[in-house]
C-alpha cells in the first residue's frame, strides 16, 4: 500500500476552494478554527512520533530510504564527578566553577530529607500554565 500525503491545504467551507495553508495564516483564524487546528495537529503529531520511531528502527536494521539517513552522532563532553578535582578547581577558580546538582538529582542521591536541609536555597519559579484539553 502506498500513500501520498499532500502539502498543507485547507478547504474554504464557504466557497469550497482549496487553499494553501501556511503558519502565517494561523493569526487570522477564528478561535473555534484555531482550537480545531491545534487539536488535529496534536493527533497528527502522534503519527510523526510513531513514524520517526519506526523509521529509526528500520534504519538500525539496515533499511534504506531515499531522503533520510542517520546523521553523524553528536559528541557530548561531560565532566566526571570527581571531588578531588572539584576541590582543586574551587581552590584555583573559586566556588563559581562548580555547580550544585538539581533538587531532583540531590533527592535521588540523598533521599527526600535533603529538601528540608536546603529549604533556604530553594526558590520557586512559576512556569507558564500548560494547555488543558477537555
Amino acid at each position: 500500500m502506498v500513500y501520498q500525503i499532500m502539502a498543507p491545504q485547507v478547504i474554504d467551507t464557504e466557497t469550497s476552494e482549496l487553499l494553501e495553508f501556511t503558519p502565517n495564516n494561523i493569526a487570522e483564524l477564528p478561535n473555534e478554527t484555531l482550537e480545531r487546528l491545534v487539536a488535529d495537529a496534536k493527533r497528527i503529531d502522534k503519527f510523526k512520533t510513531v513514524g520517526e520511531k519506526e523509521l529509526k528502527e528500520r534504519l538500525e536494521k539496515g533499511g534504506k530510504f531515499s531522503k533520510v539517513s542517520f546523521a553523524k552522532p553528536a559528541i557530548e563532553k561531560v565532566l566526571t564527578n570527581d571531588n578531588k578535582r572539584k576541590r582543586e578547581l574551587v581552590i584555583k577558580y573559586g566556588w563559581d566553577c562548580v555547580k550544585l546538582e538539581t533538587l531532583t538529582q540531590l533527592k535521588k542521591i540523598y533521599g527526600e530529607k535533603i529538601e528540608d536541609e536546603i529549604s533556604d536555597l530553594i526558590v520557586e519559579k512559576p512556569k507558564k500554565p500548560a494547555l488543558k484539553w477537555e
